[in-house]
């Protein structure tokens, strides 16, 4: 037996022979209540009993518990920045696993706070029951079973089902280093020998598994192991043979890949794509002929389109387009109906925000592409499937108008990219028609999240305000405080399935109830289905817990039954890590990770649809016309990209970005949607992306991140760059840091010194020695906050930049300059010894650039002189210092004769600046500073800017510092870098 042990288990039981049952209480509690208790089946059996969120003493015993209520574990707890705000407690449970029940079954619990009985025929999937004075909560949930256990990930499922009702499942395998435990643990003393943070990962692998009679049988080696692969997908040829298809990196450019199983073992592998450019998200389904048709996402020349093979025999067609546009597409899926035809669906940002397109090929041959959801909101990640009667339907995620756009502390008048979410259902008729179901899936479906369990919002209560940015939002914030993160639900990444009899099922994810664990939030998988009349659900799934962006499988070999193959870390059971949690992460000196992915099966039994689907008309969906804004933007953008400065062009990027791998990244989104707003959303020309430590410095976190900066690398049009942030509190500080070669592991860290002692501290040290071993860069932020520094430490060679502003708090220049922090208003936290000017004023020789961190966009940019758009130039423009910040797509081209901003030199003559601006709005005021004091003032009322100054009173045999800020009337800033100038004259 392999190291990925299958669990030789029976999933798909008979229909009412098993059942999941979740008993929560302690919902109105106000502080820690004992419920200790127990559970009876009449007329069943408990099988298996399984904590909900179990910590301190709580245990179980057989089918009995000892446990309590708790506070709500969420990020920060109640400390973070000073805020001292009570949390409540919330509910505590145990779900009830029954292996012989039927609907006459009734299940007694008694607990320390009372006792009451429960029969299943109370609560039928998506109803709930109070018990105790609606102090207890039960509901009926699907009976799952592990597929996967070992310390291995396995993740990305697919699954497909042959003739004779088997079900094929395709997933990836990641092998742990045998060390990796060890090497993100914090040391003790600093670490000498850094080439150990270069140990290579034992890589990845594609397994297929087959699961028939309700076994899951030893599984398959697609591919061998130690590669660099990304989402598999599965589908069944005509002659009853599952294909697997994944993407693979062969010399740093990933393909698609498809190898048959035949008869238990694997036939040749076959390459289907070769183009110059990632290839990447197959998909794959079969055709009424039984050919396979494979879909996926390929990067040509900067741009990604979609594109389309189909099988002939062992073999597959060249890849054709599907897509037209000569903008970014997304996301495709795929569906076949039985009588020839082949639909693709993706997401589009040709009209300048996200849009759902779709293609249908009848009998080999494309027709036109139909919109799909083209408002001005943003519509992505489409999911597919025909119905019995050959009707075409489409899931999508909804999200706000402006999407990526400018989001912060001085501006909401976009929205950040998870500022809400809801997924949609569209139908169309053979004949193009629109259609709907007569009732709402989003009155099946979670809405906003609360903290207790026991709140059944629902997506269709949210209403649509939330859809439109409000840009009052930023106006009316509080002092010490961001701006607002807008109420909404949080649903996501819509899976569609439609089994033979009609029932359509709907999956998605869903934040509710709101819950933390020091790897990160949670997110649970929802399902709903409708049999043609009615809408049943939310039906939670059990050991569905893990990051957002996680797809499950969904399969039927029977009408009325659904399986969920999906995969799950175990971030719920906060149990698990509790002794190594802090407020702000898991300890990294924890001796194992605790959480790793397995695969799980949740298996839904309703009754099959009793007919034909009952369908409302709809508005055929017509594209909206493009924001005037959106198209401002390109043409500022398109200056910046077009600007020159000898041999060197403007690269616009930022480095600071966080996701669902944070563990405070609840409201930042997918990681996903972090590279599809850089692309898209942001324009941007290379980012570092993302958070803390890659995901608290744990191997797969790390790998995934790692993985997608290779993906989305192209050279010449976008550059990412590795990085990773680095969080260490005042008076050290937290920095961003950055490389330009792929498999530098995260650096630990050392103990924090003392903030009223004015130290070197070790920890800053080992990090430059660090980056010098693996030739990057780093920089602090926020610097006048709780995660600054009292710069007691620098290493020119390696700290050239500091981010000056933040999108998501302030600037920390200096005291009373644009958008400061201040006493009185500080998010994040008081730290005045952290000015930039001060750090400036100690002979430090940092340029600035600006970054957005968390939840904020499109207001924060690190402009990079480079040779060219490649990690290289990039990096080496850092080291130069030979970059400037700015809050909007600002150009600045500062000069000393044949010297630019970031550079040291000396001069016989007077100093001199030649100062040029382009900005996007008249500027109101440029200024010019030296050695931290305003020494000029011109208030030019023009957008453009171009002037010369000579400094009249240099000293002769003194360096001073020069920058400029310009402030334009719209409140847009740019800050260009300093240069060192020592005036040698006399």
């Amino acid at each position: 037996m392999r190291a990925s042990a299958i669990l030789l288990a029976l999933f798909c039981l008979d229909a009412h022979a098993a059942v999941g049952v979740r008993v929560l209480f302690g919902l109105t509690d106000q502080a820690e209540v004992k419920w200790d208790g127990s559970a009876e089946a009449r007329g069943g059996h408990i099988g298996s009993v399984e904590p909900w969120r179990f910590e301190g003493r709580d245990a179980l015993r057989g089918n009995s518990w000892t446990a309590s209520t708790h506070p709500v574990r969420l990020f920060g707890g109640r400390g973070l920045f000073g805020n001292a705000a009570q949390v409540p407690h919330v509910a505590n449970g145990v779900v009830l696993y029954l292996d012989d029940a039927s609907e006459n079954t009734s299940i007694d619990v008694t607990t320390a706070q009372g006792n009451f009985t429960i029969r299943l025929s109370e609560i039928p999937y998506g109803k709930t029951a109070m018990a105790l004075n609606n102090r207890v909560m039960v509901d009926r949930i699907p009976p799952v079973t592990q597929l996967t256990t070992s310390p291995e990930e396995q993740d990305y499922p697919a699954a497909a089902a042959d003739k004779s009702g088997n079900v094929w499942v395709a997933y990836m395998e990641f092998k742990h280093n045998p060390d990796h435990n060890r090497l993100r643990a914090n040391p003790q003393q600093p670490i000498t020998d850094f080439s150990q943070l270069k140990s290579p990962t034992g890589g990845d692998q594609v397994m297929m598994m087959k699961i028939s009679a309700g076994k899951a049988a030893e599984p398959i080696a697609v591919t061998s192991g130690g590669g660099d692969l990304y989402r598999p997908a599965i589908a069944i040829d005509g002659a009853g043979q599952p294909w697997a298809f994944w993407s693979q990196n062969d010399k740093g450019n990933f393909d698609v890949w498809g190898r048959v199983i035949d008869n238990g073992k694997p036939g040749a592998a076959v390459r289907i794509s070769n183009g110059a450019g990632s290839d990447v998200d197959a998909v794959a389904a079969t055709d009424a002929q039984g050919r396979i048709w494979v879909a996926w996402q390929g990067w040509r020349n900067g741009k990604a389109a979609i594109f389309a093979a189909s099988q002939n025999g062992n073999r597959f067609s060249p890849p054709v387009a599907v897509s037209s546009s000569s903008a970014n597409e997304w996301n495709p899926a795929i569906a076949a109906d039985g009588s020839g035809r082949v639909t693709v669906a993706w997401d589009s940002y040709r009209n300048g925000n996200y849009d759902v397109y779709m293609r249908t090929a009848v009998s080999g041959a494309w027709g036109a592409e139909t919109p799909v959801a083209a408002s001005a909101r943003y519509e992505s990640y489409p999911s597919i499937a025909y119905d019995p009667s050959g009707r075409l339907w489409v899931a999508y995620e909804q999200g706000g108008e402006r999407w990526g756009k400018d989001f912060g502390a001085y501006d909401t008048t976009g929205l950040a990219l998870y500022q809400g979410r809801d997924v949609q259902l569209i139908g169309f008729e053979r004949n193009g028609g629109v259609i709907r179901t007569t009732a709402d899936p989003g009155t099946a479906l979670p809405g906003i999240a609360a903290l207790r369990v026991d709140v059944r919002n629902h997506q269709s209560d949210a209403g649509d305000k939330w859809l439109a940015p409000d840009p009052n939002n930023a106006k009316t914030r509080n002092d010490n405080t961001g701006q607002r993160n807008v109420p909404a639900p949080r649903n996501t990444s819509p899976r569609l399935y439609i089994d033979s009899s009609g029932r359509i099922w709907l999956a998605a994810r869903s934040n509710h109830p709101i819950w933390w664990n020091p790897i990160g939030t949670v997110w649970t998988e929802y399902v709903a289905s409708y049999d043609g009349a009615r809408w049943t659900g939310p039906i939670f799934l059990s050991h569905s817990d893990n990051i957002l962006d996680n797809r499950p499988a969904l399969i039927s070999t029977k009408p009325g039954e659904l399986l969920v193959v999906g995969s799950a870390d175990g971030r719920r059971q906060f149990h698990r890590i509790e002794n190594y949690a802090t407020t702000t992460g898991m300890n990294p000196s924890v001796p194992v990770d605790p959480f790793n992915n397995d695969l799980y099966a949740n298996t839904i039994m309703l009754s099959p649809a009793p007919g034909s689907i009952s369908i409302a008309g709809g508005q055929a969906p017509a594209a909206a016309s493009p924001d005037s804004r959106s198209q401002s933007e390109h043409g500022d953008v398109a200056l910046l990209r077009a600007y020159r400065k000898g041999n060197l062009r403007i690269v616009r990027g930022e480095f600071h970005r966080h996701s669902e791998i944070s563990m405070d990244g609840g409201n930042d989104g997918s990681l996903l949607d972090q590279w599809r707003y850089a692309i898209d959303g942001g324009a941007l020309d290379w980012v570092g992306c993302c958070d803390h430590d890659n995901g608290g410095g744990r191997e797969y976190t790390w790998w995934l991140t790692q993985k997608l900066t290779d993906i989305f690398y192209n050279p010449g049009f976008f550059s990412p760059m590795f990085n990773y942030e680095r969080s260490v509190p005042y008076p050290e500080g937290h920095r961003n840091v950055i490389f330009a070669q792929r498999g530098v592991r995260v650096l630990p860290r050392l103990p924090i010194t003392n903030p009223d002692q004015v130290v070197h501290a070790p920890d800053t040290l080992m990090l430059y020695s660090y980056l010098k071993y693996f030739n990057g860069v780093t920089a602090s932020h926020t610097s006048g906050t709780l995660m600054g520094t009292d710069w007691r430490d620098n290493d020119a060679l390696v700290e050239p930049a500091v981010e000056i502003y933040q999108g998501d708090r302030q600037n920390y220049e200096m005291p009373d300059a644009p958008r400061s922090n201040s006493e009185k208003d500080s998010i994040g936290g008081w730290r005045p010894k952290g000015f930039i000017d001060l750090a400036l004023a100690k002979g430090y020789k940092l340029s600035f650039e600006a970054s957005s961190d968390h939840v904020s966009t499109h207001i924060s940019y690190a402009n990079v002189y480079a040779t060219g758009v490649s990690r290289e130039a990039v990096l080496d423009g850092f080291k130069k210092r030979h970059l400037y910040a700015a809050t909007d797509n600002i150009v600045a081209d500062v000069s000393s004769g044949r010297y630019m901003m970031g550079d040291q030199f000396s001069t016989t003559a007077l100093p001199s600046l030649q100062v040029k601006l382009m900005g996007t709005a008249p500027f109101s005021k440029v200024y010019i500073v030296k050695d931290g004091k305003y020494v000029y003032t011109r208030e030019p009322k023009t957008a453009k800017v171009d002037f010369s100054w000579q400094d009249m009173a240099a000293e002769s045999g003194k360096m001073s510092y020069y920058y400029v800020r310009g402030e334009q009337e719209n409140g847009e800033i740019v800050w260009a870098s300093p240069m060192w100038i020592t005036y040698s004259g006399k």
